[in-house]
Order: C-alpha cells, then sequence, then structure tokens
C-alpha cells in the first residue's frame, strides 16, 4: 500500500516543482551596443501549444527581468510567444512620437519580429533591440 501511495506522489511532486506547469522564464534586454535597457516591460503572448497566455516581467535598472503569468515569479506554462517590449512611458503621446532609446516596432506583437518557445524547466530569452531607424526618434 505505501508503495502505491508512493507512486502516487510523484508525480505531484514533479507538478509542484513546475508551479503547476509553469516554467521560468528569464532574460536581460540590451540595446545593440550591448548597453542594458534600464526601464520597460517584456510582455509574452501564447500562438501556440495550449489557450491563450499572457505573461510580463518589469525590466530592471541592469537590463534583466523574469516572466510572471498569475503572481510574481511564478513562471510561464509551455508553449511559443511572440514577444513585445513596453517602454512604460506614460505619457499620451503615441509610441510613434516617443523618444524611445529602441526602434518602435518592439513596441507591438505584430511588428516585433521577436518569439520565444517555452520549454519545461526554464527558458533563457535574451532579447537584443535595435536602435530607432529614425534619428529624430532618438533620446
Amino acid at each position: 500500500m505505501r508503495l502505491f501511495q508512493l507512486a502516487l506522489l510523484i508525480p505531484l511532486i514533479a507538478l509542484a516543482g513546475c508551479a503547476g506547469g509553469k516554467h521560468p522564464v528569464r532574460g536581460i534586454v540590451t540595446l545593440d551596443d550591448g548597453s542594458p535597457l534600464t526601464k520597460g516591460l517584456v510582455v509574452f503572448e501564447r500562438i501556440d501549444g495550449g489557450p491563450p497566455v499572457s505573461a510580463r516581467g518589469e525590466i530592471g535598472a541592469d537590463g534583466r527581468y523574469e516572466l510572471s503569468t498569475d503572481t510574481p515569479g511564478d513562471g510561464v506554462p509551455a508553449g511559443k510567444y511572440k514577444v513585445l517590449v513596453n517602454p512604460l512611458d506614460l505619457s499620451d503621446v503615441p509610441d510613434e512620437q516617443k523618444q524611445l532609446p529602441f526602434d518602435v516596432k518592439y513596441t507591438k506583437f505584430e511588428t516585433s519580429g521577436l518569439e520565444c518557445e517555452v520549454k519545461a524547466g526554464g527558458t533563457d530569452f535574451p532579447i537584443k533591440l535595435s536602435r530607432p531607424a529614425d534619428p529624430k526618434h532618438r533620446p
């Protein structure tokens, strides 16, 4: 009987270790010159591998981020995601007119060109952003 109970307990322990089927996703966001982006938000939206899921992580002063789905640091379900970077500029100025340190294309899922496959066990996803193409939009 104890062997049977142990056999039932092992999958539960494994599942708890993945935060209910979620896996850590972290990385660093840098500009094309290698300097870290010091403010912003990384947002993932699942496009394949299950029901719709959105995850986000604030970018720290060193450029590092860690994604959360429901609670801070809880990770992300496995699957394929499209990615955007939000500059966290809360002004009323449209993104296209803001003085961003990176190209405005990264602010929309449709134009960022960033995709990530989250795998069981965790994923490191460094993001390298190019500078604005239009010099008048550079800070």
